[in-house]
């Protein structure tokens, strides 16, 4: 099993899960090619990297709703793609029925769309982390 991107934060880390766009919040800045780092207000905003998201595209599919990713794997990954893995990171440490079946809805929608237009860097990612939250039953 893929290791949920908590396990990537240094070790000492006192990240909370983040309300906002970002994953994670901290009281201090961070370097880390896993995450990006912004100042919010007196706190830093952590959100997921292209790095961190090609992590979740290196194993291979765990079942054909995965499989029917693979096309994308590999592509440079995208805004869209980079915000709903970071929605599927939260679901994963804090599960909330309605919004995995959300997120599953637009990740499918987004791979839709991608098909027609192009692009879709990402989205194995967000495929593999559906998986990890239960979120591909259909």
């Amino acid at each position: 099993m893929t290791a949920l991107p908590r396990a990537y934060l240094p070790p000492g880390a006192n990240a909370r899960r983040d309300r906002g766009g970002g994953l994670f919040i901290l009281r201090h800045a961070l370097d880390s090619p896993w995450f990006s780092c912004e100042s919010a207000g007196g706190i830093w905003r952590l959100a997921p990297t292209a790095a961190l998201v090609r992590e979740y595209e290196r194993p291979e599919p765990a079942n054909a709703f995965a499989r029917t990713f693979l096309r994308f794997r590999g592509l440079p990954v995208e805004a869209e793609s980079l915000s709903l893995f970071c929605e599927a990171a939260k679901l994963a440490e804090a599960p909330e029925g309605t919004r995995i079946v959300a997120l599953d809805k637009a990740v499918r929608q987004r791979a839709a769309t991608c098909l027609r237009k192009g692009g879709g860097g990402g989205l194995y990612a967000c495929a593999t982390m559906l998986n990890l939250i239960g979120g591909n039953r259909r």
